[in-house]
């Protein structure tokens, strides 16, 4: 199948009996986009900036890489670059932003991976300004987070989404950009901290 060919409402079960609802032989959680943005503030203002940002990234992480799993066992897709290209699908319907890749490219032999694109209503930005002004940096951890697991999951191998451009940041769209942590050098390094117990297990 094409990546575009998913269809995530064909999908979901629904057992209202024993109030159970499954993607694969994934339970789903369907929470109020208020209420996650909440915790966060709450989070934020006990914690602080830099341990809200590592539980965020790690929460969007183990999300983006169980959904790869199941798309990688559940479906048949033509090509990877066709498997890989259904993560902003998937991420799209599940109401957490308008996902779109521009750009990808990769090579397994020389470990070179690479992908762009833009975040359209991401729910994390517009919680973020209706608690605080813009920031000086992203503030999208969990969708870093998801597009991270979920290309981690696929490239076998570490890779980290960072933000280019954020909402939360003020600017008029979210873009981000994926690749190895040596490609970004020393702006890899507060992302690392969050993610290294889940590279550490891939090894």
């Amino acid at each position: 199948m094409k990546a575009t060919d998913f269809d995530l409402s064909k999908d979901l079960k629904f057992d209202p009996e024993i109030g159970i609802t499954r993607f694969g032989s994934s339970r789903l959680l369907i929470f109020s986009a208020d209420a996650i943005g909440l915790l966060r503030q709450k989070l934020r203002d006990e914690l602080g900036v830099t341990r809200t940002r590592e539980f965020f990234l790690a929460f969007g992480y183990q999300n983006g890489y169980a959904d790869f799993l199941q798309m990688k066992i559940n479906y048949q897709f033509d090509t990877e670059m066709d498997l890989v290209s259904s993560g902003p699908v998937i991420h799209t319907w599940e109401g957490i932003v308008k996902a779109a890749m521009r750009e990808i490219r990769f090579d397994r032999t020389t470990n070179e991976y690479y992908a762009a694109g833009g975040w359209s209503n991401s729910y994390e930005a517009e919680q973020h300004l209706c608690f605080n002004q813009p920031d000086a940096e992203p503030v999208c951890w969990s969708l870093m987070g998801y597009a991270t697991g979920w290309s981690t999951a696929f490239w076998r191998s570490p890779l980290i989404a960072i933000e280019q451009a954020c909402v939360g940041m003020g600017d008029a769209q979210c873009e981000w950009l994926i690749q190895p942590p040596a490609a970004w050098g020393e702006k890899a390094r507060p992302y690392l901290a969050a993610y290294q117990p889940f590279f550490d297990r891939l090894s």
